[in-house]
């Protein structure tokens, strides 16, 4: 969904993209081309799949096309500032669940004040500095992120409703991570079982090492850590939470819960509403299936390895703690971090749920049958987990 900074003739092959990405910066090195494989894996679906609508198109391209603009100008910096990969990621809290569980509250007020570093959406937006940039002047990587996030508000509020998304708010790191081209959520985005198989059968290393090689970036452009830890969030992580802990061992993981027949309806609707983003013909009763299959196997997967893991290894909290006790479920996951939980802390987190109550932008209404699943099923597949964390879910 990225804007680039220069209207171009859109290019819908992988040739084209490069030489476009190439013409628009003057530079062509790309740095390790094995994201070649994926980048051409991700055209296909959109060329052949996907559907697209003249706006899709638009969006879903022009999103390439800025991803790699932006992958020319860090392989350049990294070329001329090679201490940015001797950047230390201390360990990053890492928001772990099922979606609609709270992680996107609970992300945003652990990144309130300044004891953490956010994963704020116009950085990801565009993580490279733009031509001319001053250190510590972004205002035209903001304008660009404040400019997607008001076509998002008057073209599709649905999504808006669902997903309340601001240039300077944190929001999911997965949007780094789709520079990795091995990143489901473009599936969610934009339906393509091919691209979705090929994300599912590949190592997902690859773009963990890819988002911590941007963190590093972004975080020598922001002077370094300075004691600060990342905060991460997306249920893309739960499933391969392994994978995860390969590149950050030291991660400080929580874990969100929810009754499941909420959980699968509500995120139904939201990839809905992302997908109505790229196109015109999106059917409601395919996104329930597909996702009780998707976090179904991912959940399969994150129960048996959290079997391997001591018991105290994650911090487990209930939707309604994240909702109705946000100050004391922010102090004890800084108490695990080892970072202080102050009065500028609680009055970050009061002023955060002031400004931006639930619903800010718009309620919504969902039902598991309208998006091709039943309740019934769904309590079915997620009866493990369910029994396992009863004590939070019913909370």
């Amino acid at each position: 969904m990225a804007q680039t900074e220069t209207t171009v003739d859109l290019p819908k092959s992988v040739p084209h993209l490069l030489a476009t990405a190439t013409a628009m910066t003057g530079l062509d090195d790309f740095g390790d081309e094995s994201f070649l494989e994926g980048l051409g894996n991700v055209v296909k679906g959109f060329n052949d799949e996907a559907q697209l609508s003249p706006l899709g198109e638009q969006l879903a391209f022009g999103g390439l096309l800025n991803i790699l603009v932006n992958r020319l100008r860090y392989v350049r910096d990294i070329a001329a500032h090679p201490e940015i990969l001797d950047e230390d990621i201390p360990g990053p809290i890492v928001v772990l669940g099922l979606p609609r569980t709270g992680t996107t509250k609970l992300q945003r007020i652990l990144s309130a004040g300044n004891q953490t570093q956010a994963m704020l959406y116009w950085r990801m937006l565009n993580p490279a500095p733009f031509p001319e940039e001053q250190l510590g002047r972004p205002d035209g990587r903001i304008h660009v992120a404040e400019d997607a996030v008001a076509m998002l508000a008057e073209h599709f509020p649905g999504f808006m409703a669902r997903h309340p998304t601001e240039a300077q708010q944190p929001d999911e790191e997965v949007l780094l991570m789709q520079g990795s081209f091995q990143c489901e959520v473009t599936w969610m985005f934009a339906r393509m079982p091919s691209f979705y198989q090929y994300c599912m059968d590949v190592d997902p290393v690859y773009r963990y090492r890819y988002l911590r090689s941007q963190m590093q970036y972004l975080q020598w452009q922001d002077g370094g850590a300075q004691g600060r830890p990342w905060v991460l969030k997306s249920p893309c992580h739960t499933g391969v939470l392994d994978s995860l802990l390969k590149v950050f061992p030291n991660a400080v993981l929580v874990h969100c819960h929810r009754e499941v027949t909420e959980v699968i309806p509500s995120m139904s609707g939201l990839m809905e509403h992302m997908r109505l983003i790229h196109s015109d013909h999106v059917d409601p009763k395919v996104t329930g299936p597909e996702l009780l299959a998707y976090f179904g196997e991912g959940m399969d997967r994150y129960l048996a390895f959290r079997k391997t893991l001591p018991a105290d290894y994650i911090t487990d909290f209930s939707f309604n703690d994240v909702l109705h006790r946000a100050p004391e479920v922010v102090a004890q996951i800084y108490q695990r971090t080892g970072l202080p939980f102050t009065e500028d802390s609680r009055a970050a987190i009061a002023a955060f749920e002031a400004e931006r109550p639930r619903h800010q932008f718009g309620s919504y209404t969902y039902c598991a049958e309208d998006y091709g699943v039943t309740d019934a099923e769904i309590t079915a597949r997620f009866a493990e987990y369910s029994q396992k964390f009863a004590t939070y879910i019913n909370r």
